[in-house]
């Protein structure tokens, strides 16, 4: 393995210094310096005749392939007056446009519509003067933006689920960040819906977040404090957050400190219908449960690091994390019904505490010639511990104390060279990550073994991609990663249980785009795969309650996807569709315990492969005041599985999941004059099946949002929102496993009065540039599920 990603670096590198280019590169940047991306770039003869163009991209960078030797290029974007220069070698530098006024007053009558453009693999939305730049935290506002949609409490990605997120290049590795981050510090979004070769197999969709890069040196922070007021139960949740910055010639030094506090109550109601085998016939276990949760946590998060500029073709820093949780307690009641005992009454008082939590970063970004190179190095380590007390009180008293310990430690690179070739750009590297874990349970007065195991996986993986232009046929991307994994799974009590494997696996990834005159498109083909996380890779036996446990299963295998998919945009609609075939899908299937009715929901692998198809259409237009953001959509599954069932002849039935499932996410800004915003927001999700689980009900969430700011660019904003005001935000769901039938309605408390209040001095951009190794592992190392 070792020789193998040694040849296939030994061929990048070689390929990188044969290769021989025409190419007429540089940088658009504007007067503060800030790179410009969307400016079209047209390469002209003498006379002022079209050669061909390009556009600039997220970096304000663009190259254009030519064999002439005297050229001119023009350079044109709205509200900024229009360049030429003269092309007297391969790479121009950079280009300054100047700003110009009367367009620019024309542009603010008019109102601020975000524009968004289709490059290849990805959706690229200026942020920063629109009205998205106005829409409160970047979670906010990521709802509205092309080719993503809020499901629950999550964001999502357009028919591929849930994203990678990487701020300035860094992975945000804390999804609360995006709490934290405010949508005017932000530039631009770029939504890959078909991450190549460069990123890990199992990132299904990557959504990359610039800021905004401030004038000014020396001092300069930003001070957030809100409170969340939950309106059913009364709950109060503060928060605040404090930005520091200062900057000295090329050296960027910047902190933060984020305490938080936070309430989740959620009511369940659970009905269960077990049929099994037994010496009289066939047994019917009933249960039905109701089930009382309250979640509580307080944190406080911190980080440290700087940026330094040594000059324009280098870069490096660092920057170190440390994420505190205390207080963190879970409070359930479960009271159940059932046609065997009776009535089941318990409590379970679960106390969680994080001794640490660090992460860090480090990274080089350079140029030398024309060979660029982004090198990045990880490291993450934490430790959990969870104690809880189970008082059972009916039908006899019992008390139980479960307890388990995690210890995780992961240590990952990533080095990634590009170098321009032919007609296009040749990008090749390496990822490797290093990861242990250590994990302990046990339960007393229960008859559950204990266990003690440890994990370790490494990851090497070697790729290559190239994109090139080629003209009248459009622009193609193209590339391949290998990766050879290593697992090892240590069974401390029983040395049968010990497994060690290794898989070496190929993931190629192709997208072809192109512009049909006003309308943009793009075609891809990628293949993925899931891997399960390292907490589904123990097979210690979770209680749960008197008749249901969950386990893991440290044999799971990983899933293979594979997915077709195209994007088209005209002006501000936007059409996105995605078929996906995927095998050895990873799901929660339920299994018999024991003859006395208890199951055991259990993580597995499916024998069959499960294929499902994703349309979705969005509009983001601007009229006058009014800039509505709207996406309807809808996903088909197509899964049947086969369980056990003993009212069948057969033993067997055949359980189909086909119902499709649509989403409407319908957000509508009004921007007035003197700083005023208001919105009026509407999420809306059908009933279907999704994978093996039935949504049995519909789910709506409307909420309302009033912002003023005052001061010089809004340094002073206050915003209040009220959400799920009707407090429909439910979900319905059944397990329909033939001999196993379950639905859970699920009530979590959404109806919330958030009132936040942000000032900002002199506000600067972290120049801050790493982009982060390892990003798979350290989202598996989670221990959500």
């Amino acid at each position: 393995m070792i020789k193998m990603t040694a040849v296939m670096a030994a061929v990048m590198m070689s390929l990188t210094v044969q290769a021989k280019t025409q190419d007429v590169g540089g940088r658009v940047i504007d007067a503060k310096g800030d790179p410009l991306p969307f400016v079209s770039v047209a390469l002209l003869t003498a006379d002022s005749t079209y050669i061909q163009g390009a556009t600039s991209d997220v970096n304000g960078c663009f190259q254009i392939k030519t064999t002439e030797t005297c050229c001119i290029l023009r350079f044109s974007y709205i509200g900024y007056k229009t360049q030429y220069v003269d092309v007297n070698g391969s790479e121009i530098g950079a280009v300054q446009m100047e700003p110009d006024q009367t367009m620019l007053s024309e542009i603010t009558v008019k109102g601020q519509m975000p524009k968004t453009k289709l490059t290849g693999n990805s959706m690229l939305t200026t942020i920063q003067g629109t009205v998205l730049g106005l829409s409160g935290t970047a979670m906010e506002m990521l709802t509205k933006v092309p080719g993503m949609m809020m499901k629950g409490d999550d964001l999502e990605v357009l028919g591929k689920g849930t994203p990678v997120f990487y701020i300035n290049g860094r992975k945000m590795r804390d999804k609360d960040e995006l709490k934290r981050l405010r949508s005017e510090e932000i530039q631009s979004v770029e939504v890959i819906t078909n991450p190549g070769a460069e990123y890990d197999a199992t990132i299904s969709a990557v959504v990359r977040i610039k800021t905004v890069r401030r004038e000014g040196t020396g001092f300069g922070f930003d001070l957030m404090a809100a409170n969340n007021q939950d309106l059913a139960f009364g709950f109060s949740d503060p928060s605040s957050t404090l930005n520091l910055r200062y900057r000295h010639n090329n050296l960027d030094l910047f902190g933060m400190v984020n305490y938080w506090t936070w309430d989740s109550p959620n009511d369940l109601h659970i009905t269960q219908s077990t049929f099994l085998k037994a010496d009289e016939g066939i047994r019917n276990i009933l249960q039905d449960s109701h089930a009382r949760n309250d979640w509580h946590g307080e944190g406080l998060n911190y980080n440290l690091g700087f940026n330094w500029q040594i000059n324009d073709k280098h870069s490096l820093g660092a920057r170190v994390e440390r994420h505190d949780q205390f207080n963190t307690y879970n409070d359930m009641w479960v009271d159940t019904e059932n046609n065997l005992t009776g009535r089941d009454l318990s409590h379970q008082d679960g106390h969680t505490y994080y001794p640490y939590n660090w992460q860090s970063n480090a990274y080089y970004n350079g140029q030398v010639g024309k060979l660029n190179i982004d090198l990045n190095v990880d490291f993450l380590t934490d430790k959990e511990n969870d104690d809880d007390q189970i008082d059972v009180y009916l039908p006899e008293t019992q008390t139980m104390q479960q307890n388990s310990h995690t210890w995780s430690r992961l240590w990952a690179t990533k080095l990634v060279l590009s170098y321009p070739v032919w007609k296009g750009q040749l990008q090749a590297g390496t990822e490797m990550s290093f990861v242990k874990r250590q994990s302990s349970s046990s339960i007393t007065n229960y008859p559950l073994p204990s266990t003690d195991t440890d994990v370790k996986e490494n990851n090497v993986a070697a790729f290559v991609a190239y994109n090139a232009n080629l003209e009248k046929y459009g622009t193609i991307s193209a590339g391949l990663r290998y990766e050879h994994v290593g697992f090892d799974y240590i069974d401390n009590l029983d040395a049968e249980n010990n497994m060690t494997r290794y898989q070496d696996e190929f993931f190629p990834s192709v997208t072809w785009s192109k512009q049909f005159g006003p309308i943009q498109t793009s075609l891809g083909y990628t293949m993925k795969t899931v891997r399960p996380r390292y907490s589904s890779l123990n097979d210690h036996i979770y209680y749960l309650n008197s008749y249901t446990l969950s386990q893991g299963d440290s044999k799971l295998k990983n899933a293979i996807m594979q997915e077709v998919s195209i994007n088209a945009r005209w002006k501000w609609i936007n059409l996105f569709a995605a078929y996906e075939r995927r095998d050895n899908t990873i799901t929660q299937v339920p299994m018999v315990y024991n003859n006395e009715g208890v199951m055991l929901m259990k993580q597995a692998n499916l024998s069959d492969p499960v294929r499902n198809l994703a349309i979705f259409l969005s509009a983001n237009p601007t009229w006058g005041v009014y800039s509505p953001s709207w996406t309807i959509g809808g996903q088909k599954f197509w899964n049947t599985m086969t369980y056990d069932d003993p009212r069948s002849d057969t033993g067997k039935t055949d359980v189909t999941f086909t119902k499709p499932i649509f989403f409407f996410d319908l957000n509508n800004t009004f921007r007035f004059k003197h700083s005023w915003q208001l919105e009026a927001n509407a999420n809306i999700q059908t009933k279907g099946d999704v994978l093996n689980f039935r949504i049995l009900s519909p789910s709506y969430n409307l909420g309302f949002v009033v912002q003023k700011c005052w001061l010089k660019n809004d340094a002073l904003c206050l915003r209040a929102s009220i959400s799920d005001v009707f407090q429909r935000s439910v979900q319905d769901m059944a397990h329909d496993c033939g001999f196993f039938y379950t639905v859970q309605k699920t009530r979590s408390r959404s109806h919330r009065l958030d009132i936040s209040i942000r000032y900002t001095f002199n506000a600067q951009k972290s120049k801050y540039k790493g982009t982060g190794a390892g990003k798979a592992e350290q989202e598996r190392m989670s221990n959500n599920n």
